[in-house]
């Protein structure tokens, strides 16, 4: 099944999926619900959004198309980037992005001390590594996150996302062994 953007402006484009990737680019049911998640409360317009764990790009494609301002992405494999950069071109949306190709912790470490704080993270871990939880408190302890932001987690149903002291869980999803999980700040958990 071809990889598409479900919804927004660039609805419909096709995308590109990098070989060679351990896990798979969400899909398109799983994908449509995490974004439907946070568009149902217009936490994605106008939104600066930081794509973690980012591969074809398919999430942060999604929020720019349904009205995020800009995304960055973040993506260390290569061959995941080189298919990220040609969707941002395919979308017409590579002028609102950006490409980090490293790791997710020095992503976070380059935005702390670039002072840049984004409104919500996307975020589509590889499975049973830990990640789930560990994507929380890195983004936490960076200060990354805008006063109001949130983050909206796809996971493994094994890998449990515990709120921290400063985000709450506003939202739980399950599809099959993945899980979808959507966090933000106590006074924004509407």
């Amino acid at each position: 099944m071809a990889l598409r953007v479900i919804a927004g402006g660039a609805h419909g484009r096709p995308l590109a999926a990098p070989r060679g990737r351990r896990t798979p680019p969400t899909p398109a049911l799983v994908r449509g619900a995490l974004l439907n998640m946070i568009d149902q409360r217009g936490w994605l317009a106008d939104a600066f959004v930081l794509d973690l764990f980012a591969g074809s790009g398919a999430l942060g494609i999604e929020a720019l198309s349904r009205g995020a301002r800009a995304a960055v992405f973040v993506e260390p494999q290569a061959a995941a980037v080189k298919a990220l950069r040609a969707n941002l071109t395919r979308t017409g949306l590579a002028g609102r992005s950006e490409v980090l190709s490293f790791g997710v912790s020095r992503a976070l470490r380059t935005f702390a001390r670039r002072g840049r704080a984004v409104d919500g993270i996307v975020a589509g871990p590889p499975y049973g590594e830990g990640w789930a939880g560990r994507t929380i408190r890195e983004v936490l302890a960076a200060g990354v996150l805008a006063p109001e932001g949130w983050i909206a987690l796809e996971h493994a149903v094994d890998e449990p996302v515990e709120p921290a002291p400063s985000l709450v869980v506003v939202q739980r999803r399950r599809y099959g062994r993945t899980a979808l999980t959507l966090l933000a700040r106590p006074g924004d958990a509407t």
